[in-house]
């Protein structure tokens, strides 16, 4: 049976039935792949691949950069009792907002919001709708 001569940890490469024991985590991806016994990192697949096809085409139906987030979380939660550390993983993917548009505002001394600058006059009353379509004018 081999040891580490310096922490006195027990290096063994098979488990007692002969099977391959999980090395210890050395990078994060060896961490991924240990989670769930590498079942975390089989079931996040699918939302991956969903996420960067809904990505894509956010960008090209915009015609502009489209910007997303993974956020990879896990939790550890050591039992000092026991001397071992429960790890639970999560896995979140965001899309970027569809934006409707930018409205002008001011806030007014109260700390409310409005659409009309504070202590400046008003050319025209209530707030009128614009529409896009053409004006017909008649001659």
């Amino acid at each position: 049976m081999d040891h580490n001569p310096e922490t006195g940890e027990i290096i063994e490469e098979r488990a007692a039935d002969g099977g391959q024991r999980y090395p210890a985590a050395s990078t994060l991806s060896d961490l991924i792949l240990m989670l769930k016994d590498g079942q975390f990192n089989a079931d996040s697949s699918a939302p991956l691949q969903e996420f960067a096809q809904k990505l894509e085409a956010l960008g090209i139906d915009t015609g502009k950069k489209a910007k997303g987030k993974i956020t990879l979380s896990i939790e550890v939660e050591f039992d000092h009792d026991r001397e071992f550390s429960v790890l639970t993983p999560s896995l979140a993917f965001k899309l970027p907002v569809e934006k409707h548009g930018a409205t002008v505002a001011w806030f007014t001394s109260d700390g409310r919001l409005s659409p009309n600058k504070p202590n400046q006059g008003n050319l025209f009353g209530t707030i009128r709708e614009i529409t896009t379509e053409p004006r017909v004018v008649r001659g």
